[in-house]
């Protein structure tokens, strides 16, 4: 049984596997062919993308204000866009817009969907939320709040801020060893108006196959759920963490994010100890990473 701070570990340092075993395979339409199997020796040159970068600054922002501050997370956010910015979503740059004119920015969040009418619903805060597991995995209330505020800012419509609990709600759940698609269907349906198609996606994970999410569909790439589905679907597997992470990266789509969420879920049930070693030789500022894993657990 691995360990808490295994457990803690695991949820960031897979999620950063996810999101780089995914990078060559991302918006393709196709499964991969010949399908991946490691992490390019370049990305030890290169700066991190959006999926991990992202988890980052979050996870930064929560072990300093010990809450999710929009404000603080806004900021580092702009930082990243200006020195950074790699794999930024149009959503994403849209909000960190309106964050440099001064916008507060759970009013830029909204502002960028209702300019979409509504329509917006990327998974660009689902991907980085699984810090709000680790610093909230024993406070539902708090989570909760956090979940929101984390995703909100850059993603307003309810199916990104709910498929963002569920997944913060399921690493906190894997993080103590309890039932963690049960938590987060109970943290869904404790909201006032939880979204029928969240809660169908991960009510049904369990009982899916990998191809009957519709990763690889032109309009479902990048969709906020589809992204949460392919990440329960994977908890739900029995298979090593290995083989199941790339089942997901290869079956191709937003396979760098569809990886990072999977990965933030399988780390966070099977810990460090089942991530390859040579992937882990691949990540980029490991010791970081592991750093403000242990420190979101002295929340």
């Amino acid at each position: 049984m691995p360990s808490l701070p295994s457990r803690a570990r695991g949820s960031l340092l897979a999620l950063a596997a996810g999101n780089m075993l995914g990078l060559d395979a991302e918006s393709e339409l196709q499964p991969r062919v010949p399908p991946l199997t490691d992490i390019p020796e370049a990305e030890l040159r290169r700066p991190w993308d959006d999926d991990l970068a992202q988890a980052f600054e979050l996870a930064q922002s929560l072990t300093r204000h010990r809450r999710a501050d929009p404000r603080d997370l806004a900021d580092r956010l702009v930082r990243w866009a200006r020195t950074n910015g790699r794999g930024m979503g149009a959503q994403t740059r849209r909000a960190i817009e309106l964050f440099e004119k001064g916008f507060a920015p759970l009013d830029a969040g909204r502002m960028v969907w209702e300019k979409s009418l509504g329509r917006a619903a990327g998974n660009g805060g689902v991907m980085r939320v699984a810090p709000v597991g680790l610093a909230f995995h024993d406070d539902p209330a708090a989570l909760a709040r956090a979940a929101h505020d984390a995703t909100a800012i850059t993603h307003a419509d309810p199916r990104c801020t709910q498929s963002a609990l569920a997944v913060a709600a399921a690493v906190a759940a894997l993080l103590r060893g309890e039932p963690a698609h049960d938590a987060a269907l109970a943290a869904l349906r404790a909201l006032p108006a939880p979204e029928p198609e969240v809660l169908e996606a991960v009510s049904a994970a369990p009982r899916r196959r990998l191809d009957d999410i519709p990763v690889r569909s032109p309009d479902a790439i990048g969709y906020t759920v589809t992204c949460a589905a392919a990440g329960f679907w994977a908890m739900a597997q029995e298979a090593p963490l290995e083989d199941t992470l790339l089942a997901v990266v290869n079956a191709a789509g937003d396979a760098d994010t569809n990886g990072a969420v999977a990965g933030a879920l399988l780390g966070a049930r099977d810990g460090i100890e089942a991530i390859p070693p040579r992937w882990l030789a691949r990540v980029r500022d490991r010791a970081r990473l592991e750093a403000v894993a242990l420190e979101l657990l002295k929340r």
